[in-house]
């Protein structure tokens, strides 16, 4: 397999960005590592990232979401989609560009291709 992704990080799609900001602060005590006013990104002391985030989901009705890395998008894309159900599109955000693929119980995995100029600036 050509594609290698590594884990990215986890979204999880909240109402109230203050709230949620102070809760992965102040109670699990995670760093800040990028901010934008819709997307906030924490890591914790093992280098494990998650993140939050006030806009849509890619897919309407998810409240988080597994993003997988890897160094090429289009090459994943062309390669996966031999192999699994694309269920999201190859699309560019301007995080980056990204697609979706369904496992087998019908949950959505991310592969994401991170834009270089992403909005989310490292704090």
């Amino acid at each position: 397999m050509a594609v290698s992704p590594r884990f990215g990080f986890v979204v999880e799609y909240v109402a109230d960005m203050d709230a949620a900001r102070r809760f992965f602060v102040e109670v699990l005590g995670l760093t800040i590592e990028r901010e934008h006013p819709t997307f906030v990104q924490f890591v914790d002391p093992a280098g494990v990232r998650c993140a939050i985030a006030s806009d849509e989901p890619l897919e309407p009705g998810n409240q988080r979401e597994l993003y997988w890395l890897v160094a090429d998008a289009e090459a994943a894309y062309r390669e996966l989609a031999q192999r699994a159900l694309i269920r999201v599109p190859l699309k560019t955000m301007p995080y980056g560009k990204v697609f979706g693929v369904q496992n087998p119980v019908g949950q959505v995995h991310y592969l994401l291709e991170l834009a270089a100029n992403r909005p989310s600036r490292p704090v």
